[in-house]
């Protein structure tokens, strides 16, 4: 079964201007009919799905075109190791932002408790601003 890119937009929630990007960078490479367009297969459609959580991710780009392209070739340990390192690198990177993002939360909770109360806040200011400070620096390095 093919689909067009209309088609493919619908089953995928992608934009058309999206699908477009990502083949003119060579993330995905739909094939074309004599007519031009566009047309995605079902491999096409789990890659884009596959794609689609990867940008949920984080993933680069050029991180995904890699994993894509990983992806298609065939298996062998050199390819392992390739997606092996990519991965922990990303699950590394996926952890941090959890972390930064408890810390968040943390601190949201705290000024929920000052909503109340503009003297909390008051009190409060400077180690707020301090907390907020230190996830800053936290999240610039990201």
């Amino acid at each position: 079964m093919e689909w067009t890119i209309k088609q493919t937009t619908k089953k995928t929630g992608i934009s058309a201007d999206t699908l477009r990007y990502y083949d003119k960078e060579g993330i995905i490479s739909p094939q074309r009919h004599d007519n031009g367009y566009r047309y995605y297969s079902e491999a096409d459609i789990t890659a884009l799905k596959n794609i689609v959580v990867m940008k949920y991710a984080r993933f680069s780009l050029a991180e995904m075109k890699s994993m894509e392209e990983l992806f298609q070739r065939e298996p062998n340990a050199d390819c392992n190791e390739i997606g092996k390192r990519m991965l922990l690198g990303k699950i590394a990177q996926l952890n941090q932002a959890i972390h930064n993002y408890q810390k968040i939360v943390r601190l949201m909770e705290e000024l929920l408790a000052m909503v109340d109360s503009a003297d909390a806040y008051q009190c409060n200011k400077e180690s707020i601003d301090s907390f907020i400070s230190q996830i800053y620096d936290d999240i610039k390095c990201d």
